[in-house]
């Protein structure tokens, strides 16, 4: 087993990713926070950043570490943050920005029989998925009681020692006035010449405003992320439908909407379903929005009022 701390040992190098460089840029040897209280804080800083710098990046700067962390940053600032084992997780998924769902456990009470009954969940809906082994779904599952044994609100820690989940580098976080203008005129493109491509009932059933809300919400989200939480394990109700909580996050690990999903429709998402097929699921059309993405949320009333700040192409969409 690789020495976490032995810079030859590990790949892909320290300081590879950007939360890595954010840390020993950022770390103050005499703050007066516990080490793990200053991680903690400077990761959810981190988060908040609106940019990610592409040269952060190590297979966005033509493999180069953006700047080497010393022996004693690896020792007492990187190596004690996380596992190797979840390193390599999040040097996956940010690196190579592999699509579909990921899945995380956070209830560990009644261990022996919670534990059989996840693993019953995922070998049989898994292996619905047709196209992906348990190899390559190593990850996809984050199944680890020592770091995700959450109370059921408090699910968004996962963030502390995974804020690769979320965000890209040379990306903004949410979506800007460009982004949205490319979406909005790909929108309007698609009604006008090929209606079939975006699902016509859908649309139909939404006002023009509700279309352009919808519209900034779906560009929003970029992390589809399903909890298998107390009430997916427990319930008084005999006859409750077995469920995990599903939570669309944009780039910063804010809730876009929220649903649930059955075990058997993990496949589902897991192959990533084309646009249209996504926005008519019942996970999209019935979800809940996020408090800061509603209307009078902070998050929700800027991106709308930009997206009817833009001139529309087509009449089908039109201006506001």
């Amino acid at each position: 087993m690789a020495d976490p701390t032995d810079a030859a040992e590990v790949s892909p190098p320290w300081g590879s990713l950007p939360a890595e460089q954010f840390l020993i840029r950022n770390w103050d040897p005499v703050s007066s926070l516990t080490p793990d209280e200053q991680r903690r804080t400077l990761i959810r800083a981190f988060l908040a950043m609106e940019n990610v710098p592409t040269e952060w990046c190590l297979k966005a700067n033509n493999g180069n570490v953006s700047r080497v962390p010393t022996e004693s940053e690896v020792q007492f600032i990187l190596a004690p943050w996380r596992p190797l084992s979840l390193r390599n997780v999040a040097a996956y998924i940010w690196q190579d920005r592999p699509e579909g769902l990921i899945i995380l456990r956070t209830y560990y009470g009644n261990d022996e029989e919670a534990a059989a009954k996840f693993e019953e969940w995922l070998d049989r809906e898994m292996g619905n998925g047709g196209s992906e082994s348990e190899e390559d779904n190593w990850w996809r599952i984050l199944d680890d009681r020592e770091r995700f044994n959450f109370p059921d609100d408090q699910w968004h820690r996962v963030l502390d020692v995974l804020p690769e989940l979320v965000g890209y580098s040379g990306q903004p976080r949410l979506p800007n006035t460009e982004v949205l203008a490319k979406a909005r005129s790909m929108a309007d493109h698609l009604r006008s010449f090929h209606p079939n491509l975006i699902d016509e009932n859908y649309y139909d059933s939404l006002s023009q405003e509700n279309v352009l809300d919808d519209l900034v919400l779906y560009e929003a989200q970029q992390r589809w992320l399903a909890i298998a939480n107390r009430d997916s394990f427990e319930s008084e109700n005999e006859n409750k439908v077995d469920s995990f909580r599903l939570l669309m996050l944009d780039g910063h690990g804010n809730i876009v909407k929220e649903s649930d999903i059955w075990p058997e429709e993990i496949p589902m998402l897991v192959n990533s379903p084309q646009r249209g097929q996504f926005q008519d699921s019942r996970w999209w059309v019935d979800g809940v929005i996020g408090p800061r993405y509603k209307h009078d949320g902070d998050i929700g009333s800027a991106l709308f009022a930009a997206i009817r700040n833009i001139k529309s192409r087509s009449p089908i969409m039109g201006d506001s």
